[in-house]
């Protein structure tokens, strides 16, 4: 039985440039392309791309890694790096780690022993030293700004100040936020925003370590309103949270925004469906762009803009 280098031997051609033509890969001249495809017919040869990708030392899989499938935040980068990695010819498989070290270093694991070509990192436990020793594999990026790994990000300082300095003008004196985690990557970011209020308007009382589901911000809202002094104005880690805050404010006659105002992080559509306002993000294009950075040797690490979009709930 033929193989694929039987193939490349029968048509004049390398084994990568039969591997391009049984995987629709672009920039494969129309020539070669028809002498894979005569060579094919001669040999009556019928593609088993697993062994095509294994001859190449290649697996056509991207590791996106992330903590929770759940969270509509993170299946919107999803849904841009597959959209860009079926312009490849390449698939994508999703690792859920719950911040679980042993977890991610499974993934980069996988790398090492070659079972996926590269690694996306939306975000991470592992220190970046750790994850860094296992770039010899094969390329990894990260969703944060550094100094050692391609990166697609967005500056979530830029960000929060943008939302803050909109509220201040807008009159609010007691601002709140909420993160996931109090010593991540964006929490961080967004503290350092946060401690450029005046000191008379920063209130320890008012950040909130908190989750990013629906019911965790229906929890959150019930722990706000059991405060003897309440914020009049919330920054919220992603759109879930904020629809649960809001609709738990609603259960229990707080008016948003006369009572408290809300921001979501995100712009997705339970922003659009409860009027709030919010923080657009382009995670869908950070999803492609960070496939880009895997696969190809032009494109740059680079940092995404993102936008205040105004609604009713401010």
């Amino acid at each position: 039985m033929a193989n694929i280098r039987d193939i490349a031997k029968h048509a004049g051609v390398s084994v990568s440039t039969v591997s391009r033509v049984l995987n629709d890969y672009p920039y494969v001249s129309n020539e070669k392309k028809l002498k894979v495809l005569s060579a094919m017919e001669a040999l009556n040869y019928i593609p088993n791309h697993l062994a095509v990708n294994l001859s190449l030392g290649k697996s056509r899989v991207i590791a996106v890694v992330f903590p929770w499938i759940t969270n509509p935040y993170y299946l919107r980068i999803l849904e841009g790096a597959i959209k860009q990695a079926s312009k490849y010819a390449y698939h994508i498989i999703v690792i859920e780690t719950h911040y679980e070290e042993p977890e991610e270093l499974k993934v980069l694991d996988m790398l090492k022993h070659r079972s996926i070509d590269g690694i996306i990192f939306i975000t991470k436990e592992l220190s970046i030293e750790t994850i860094c020793s296992y770039e010899q594999y094969g390329p990894i990026v990260l969703m944060e700004k550094n100094d050692y790994l391609p990166y697609v990000f967005i500056d979530q300082y830029k960000a929060m100040k943008k939302a803050l300095d909109y509220l201040v003008q807008e009159g609010y004196k007691k601002i709140g936020y909420s993160v996931h985690r109090k010593n991540g990557f964006s929490a961080n970011a967004r503290a350092k925003a946060y401690a450029t209020l005046p000191k008379n308007m920063q209130y320890k009382a008012f950040v909130y370590v908190s989750g990013l589901s629906l019911m965790e911000g229906k929890s959150l809202a019930q722990n706000i309103l059991n405060q003897s002094t309440l914020p009049d104005a919330i920054i919220v880690t992603n759109d879930a949270h904020c629809a649960g805050i809001y609709a738990e404010f609603q259960n229990r006659g707080i008016k948003v925004p006369e009572d408290i105002a809300l921001i979501s992080y995100e712009n997705g559509e339970l922003s659009l469906i409860n009027d709030i306002t919010s923080i657009d993000l382009p995670l869908a294009e950070m999803g492609e762009r960070s496939v880009d950075l895997i696969l190809t040797d032009t494109a740059k690490s680079e940092e995404l803009p993102s936008k205040l979009i105004i609604r009713r709930s401010t």
